[in-house]
């Protein structure tokens, strides 16, 4: 099975190196540089998980969850920044960010961080599906 993910950062050497880290690991890659693409972008296709830029160019990344959330409920939300802070890390929680990690990040940190939460949320939603 291919895992799709959404790329959403402003800055394109950080785009160009996510893409190469997924797609090396085969992943299905869009990478987007702004919030409204996201939306647009989401609103198309299915996405396993989303990396986000917490300062984007039009919105804050953690008020981008909130839509990409009801695009997608199924779908890993990590935020990625390269200003880590309680204040952030609080906001990113608030708005049910599944991961955080900071720039510059260890790309097999990353790799595992996302596998483990895509296992996580599959078995939430199994889970849920057993309850009903």
């Amino acid at each position: 099975m291919i895992v799709s993910a959404l790329i959403v950062d402003d800055d394109p050497e950080v785009r160009i190196t996510l893409t190469s880290i997924l797609e090396d690991e085969g992943y299905s890659v869009e990478a987007v540089d702004n919030g409204r693409s996201a939306i647009t972008t989401c609103e198309k296709l299915p996405f396993d998980v989303a990396l986000v830029d917490i300062n984007l160019p039009d919105v804050k990344g953690t008020e981008l969850l909130r839509e990409l959330k009801r695009l997608q409920p199924k779908m890993v939300k990590i935020i990625i920044t390269g200003h880590p802070s309680f204040e952030n890390a609080v906001d990113a929680l608030n708005e049910k960010s599944d991961g955080f990690v900071s720039k510059p990040f260890d790309p097999q940190e990353l790799l595992a961080l996302m596998k483990k939460l895509m296992v996580e949320k599959q078995n939430d939603y199994l889970q849920m599906l057993k309850e009903v």
